[in-house]
């Protein structure tokens, strides 16, 4: 992903990005490769929901996993949506149940990208809900 050039020849800030990841080396995995591509930058990582909740910072895309330690973080998202409403969201999980996936998209969840899914694919899914677009796997919905 490029920082685009604004017209007068400046660059655009920094696309800021809420980290909610339960497992710190995963975290710190993700927020290494998120903050070496040009236009974006991790301005809060968050263990749980209830931490992502009070964050000062006002990102314009949180990064959430759905396996925090037991919570149902899907049925959280509107709960982070509410709470920064210029975000939009997107899952990165390794939880493979299809029923999630659904539920977490119901709740506001504009992407969805497995942990197993190449790098190229999680920074074109951040990419493409920011500009709005909704990035979900073709395969998807999974058959039960």
């Amino acid at each position: 992903m490029h920082t685009p050039s604004a017209p007068s020849g400046h660059t655009t800030p920094s696309l800021r990005v809420l980290l909610v990841e339960g497992h710190a080396i995963v975290r710190a995995g993700v927020r290494m490769l998120l903050e070496s591509e040009p236009g974006l930058t991790v301005v809060g990582e968050a263990t749980t929901i209830a931490e992502a909740l009070t964050t000062r910072e006002q990102p314009e895309l949180i990064l959430l996993d759905l396996a925090l330690g037991g919570e149902h973080a899907a049925a959280r998202i509107p709960a982070l949506l509410d709470a920064a409403p210029a975000a939009r969201l997107v899952v990165l999980t390794g939880v493979r149940d299809p029923e999630a996936h659904r539920q977490a998209v119901r709740h506001g969840a504009l992407g969805l990208v497995l942990k197993e899914q190449a790098v190229d694919t999680l920074l074109q899914a951040l990419a493409g809900v920011h500009r709005g677009e909704v990035w979900l796997d073709p395969a998807w919905p999974p058959r039960c």
